[in-house]
């Protein structure tokens, strides 16, 4: 079986030329609920799917409209028959494009109503402030368990303190460089622009089901 492996965001969009229109974030449920039977892959940070696959499941398992006109017969025609006129390649496509975006735009309307989504800002805002509440319990915790330890085991209290804050400092730092980052990437993808293959419509998170 031939294989087209594609990104979800390009995937979304050719179904949707196709007859098939699916949002990105629609679609990315759809494979979630369906791994057992589509396959994907990683190609570094964007998850591809198998196209071929993809459009004959989904042509097995929903409704599909079919928007192409109606095939008629008629009488062969004495010319050759005269190019597409120029441009209707692209219309087509913006078309396309804006049954995609009217889509994800309705998605987003209702799950706003359902209060399924929350605002980029209060997540960033949220991981930075858990991030200052694991700081200071790691601070108060120091102080009881070098005590601890000191009247188990006969360790000088000053000099258990100083490791343990030393441990605890050194494993806080890489948390916070890895928490950050991961906040950072995730606000330029909710920002970016959709000709940089981002999602536009979706620039709120989906709270975790």
């Amino acid at each position: 079986m031939n294989e087209d492996w594609i990104s979800i965001t390009e995937a979304a969009e050719r179904l949707s030329k196709a007859g098939d229109v699916v949002t990105r974030s629609t679609l990315s449920r759809y494979l979630s609920k369906h791994t057992d039977a589509l396959s994907t892959r990683k190609s570094g940070r964007e998850t591809q799917v198998d196209y071929v696959q993809l459009r004959a499941h989904r042509a097995e398992n929903i409704r599909i409209e079919n928007v192409s006109a109606p095939v008629t017969a008629s009488p062969a025609p004495s010319v050759a028959p005269s190019l597409p006129t120029k441009g209707t390649g692209t219309q087509n496509h913006g078309a396309a494009r804006k049954a995609m975006a009217d889509a994800e735009l309705r998605e987003l309307d209702l799950a706003q109503r359902r209060k399924q989504v929350t605002p980029t800002g209060e997540v960033d805002r949220a991981g930075r402030d858990a991030i200052a509440l694991m700081n200071s319990a790691f601070e108060r915790a120091v102080e009881s368990e070098a005590a601890s330890l000191s009247v188990k085991y006969g360790w000088d209290e000053r000099t258990t303190r100083l490791a343990l804050k030393k441990f605890a400092r050194s494993g806080l730092d890489i948390f916070h460089r890895e928490i950050l980052q991961r906040l950072d990437d995730f606000k330029r993808t909710a920002d970016a622009p959709e000709m940089a293959g981002e999602e536009t419509a979706d620039q709120r998170t989906d709270v975790l089901q």
